[in-house]
């Protein structure tokens, strides 16, 4: 018969070290990666939007406009 193991705590198939760089290395494969162009595509799609709102309602001051003038 073989030799017994010491019996210690059980490893539960989840527990990791955690230790400075094993969190660096998790972060690197696990964690999202924020897109350092979102903030900038996002301010520039709500200013384009902002502009295309400003001539809609400029194009309609200046039909009222006109057709107060006649023209």
């Amino acid at each position: 018969m073989a030799a017994k193991k010491p019996k210690g705590m059980k490893w539960d198939g989840k527990s990791r070290v955690s230790n400075d760089l094993y969190r660096k290395n998790y972060n690197k494969i696990f964690r999202k990666v924020d897109d350092p162009f979102k903030k900038e595509y996002d301010e520039l799609k709500e200013s384009y939007e902002q502009s295309k709102k400003s001539k809609k309602e400029r194009e309609e001051l200046l039909k009222e406009i006109e057709d107060r003038i006649g023209f």
